[in-house]
């Protein structure tokens, strides 16, 4: 009998330990959201002292925004508006009919070659004839850079 109450006094002690734990840790997340208020009524009236706008701010700490964005990209342990940010940005791409990839390879794909229709050209000056099947072969590139791209259309045989 006085076993079973020392075992229950001893899950109080334990308890009111932890119960002390939790009581810090709330303190030290209390001093951190009154820091985070602090922080932005300083960085509002330092704003306000140099005449800026707060999106001005940002766009001054862009590239540092972006790269802690992605930095938390794949860390699991990352805040929720993270992982909202990028669910979001996913949908907007599955919108569009794009994907990040698509998008890479898009821009990698898109070569600064000039189009033109598959077929044959015939250089008037020279007479030489030239066959464009997918690229343009190097003669009709350097036809292109030395008459333009719409002068060379018109040779198309």
């Amino acid at each position: 009998m006085f076993q079973e109450y020392d075992q229950i006094e001893q899950q109080i002690a334990e308890h009111q330990a932890k119960i002390e734990e939790l009581q810090e840790q709330m303190a030290r997340a209390e001093r951190k959201k009154e820091g985070v208020i602090a922080f932005d009524k300083a960085l509002v009236n330092l704003a306000a002292e140099y005449q800026m706008e707060e999106e001005e701010l940002f766009v001054a700490r862009g590239q540092q925004i972006v790269d802690w964005l992605v930095g938390q990209l794949n860390d699991e342990s990352a805040p929720e508006f993270v992982q909202s940010l990028k669910a979001r940005v996913a949908r907007s791409l599955k919108k569009e009919g794009e994907t990040p990839r698509r998008t890479r390879r898009a821009a990698a794909s898109k070569s600064s070659e000039p189009k033109l229709d598959t077929g044959h050209y015939r250089n008037p000056y020279t007479g030489a004839t030239v066959e464009k099947k997918k690229r343009n072969p190097k003669p009709l590139s350097q036809w292109i850079e030395e008459h333009g791209l719409e002068t060379v259309k018109e040779w198309k045989i």
